[in-house]
């Protein structure tokens, strides 16, 4: 994502969008983005719910009424972004599948970057990822950042999690375009880029003395940092911007991000520490629902 020239922002009708449509208009204005309004809602009241006769007379009427609701919601915001400079365009889908209908949408329009809200639950604490945004994940070939209803810090960091050990050679690329998508999206905000890498030795009863189990930890901690100066190598961050330690992925995670004021975490689809692992399993799942921050999911291209 060395740059973003086509910015899709898929609006949920149903949620409250400030955040969502916020950081759509700082991503747009930073990167003079044209921007593409997309909101999709199937109309509960169908001709066969309405009988024949009259009835469809009555759903024609409906639908028509419908869907100019949604739309006049769009025009709306689409003068806020106009009243930005910004280039914007508006669209409404009432297809009956709507996670569908916005994929056909991200492939047909091919963004640079696709934004979607993530709510919260009714009454509790943690946010609701639903099947709509797990279809994306899956599915989308394009970045899409899941934005938590929640404001960045001024002073805050792109945060990239990294795996630098892997034995495949397409997600050695994807750490580098995570890094690249996290120092480019932190330059054009105004914010510092940041590395996170977690590791936990596996021990056993292959180590009966503590002294064998320390110079096996102090093993795997060295090769883990060769990896990650390698990284660095091709890539304009210091070791100072780097956090890599050893302990539970989601307790070091939440830890690294609440220090480096994280208000995007870059995380990429083919990670063993996080979708290789378990794309719909309870790590994933974590990350997504207790990361206070966003999330910018990539894979490669």
């Amino acid at each position: 994502m060395k740059s973003i020239k086509r910015l899709l922002l898929v609006l949920d009708p149903d949620a409250d969008s400030d955040f969502v449509v916020q950081r759509a208009k700082l991503i747009a204005e930073k990167y003079n983005a044209g921007v593409l309004l997309f909101m999709s809602k199937p109309n509960a009241v169908t001709p066969e719910s309405v009988g024949k006769g009259l009835g469809s007379l009555f759903f024609k009427t409906q639908h028509k009424l419908f869907i100019e609701h949604y739309e006049k919601m769009l025009k709306v915001l689409r003068g806020e972004f106009a009243a930005q400079g910004l280039k914007v365009k508006a669209e409404f889908s009432a297809d009956k599948n709507s996670a569908d209908a916005i994929l056909k949408k991200i492939l047909e329009y091919k963004p640079d970057i696709t934004l979607k809200s993530v709510q919260k639950h009714s009454g509790l604490k943690s946010i609701l990822i639903t099947n709509t945004d797990w279809h994306l994940i899956k599915t989308s070939p394009f970045p899409l950042l899941l934005v938590k209803s929640q404001a960045w810090h001024k002073d805050g960091s792109i945060i990239a999690a990294v795996d630098p050990l892997h034995a495949k050679a397409q997600q050695n690329q994807l750490d580098h375009l995570l890094i690249d998508a996290a120092e480019n999206l932190a330059t054009r905000m105004s914010l510092s880029a940041h590395i996170f890498h977690s590791y936990l030795p596996e021990l056993s009863t292959m180590f009966p003395k503590a002294l064998d189990a320390g110079d096996y930890i102090k093993q795997v901690k060295a090769k883990h940092q060769e990896k990650i100066a390698e990284l660095l190598d091709e890539h304009k961050l210091s070791t100072t911007q780097v956090t890599m330690v050893r302990g539970e992925l989601m307790r070091t995670l939440l830890n690294c991000i609440r220090k480096e004021k994280g208000n995007v975490l870059v995380l990429g689809a083919l990670s063993r520490n996080f979708v290789e692992r378990a794309i719909v399993g309870s790590t994933a799942e974590k990350i997504l629902y207790d990361t206070p921050c966003d999330v910018l999911v990539m894979k490669n291209a």
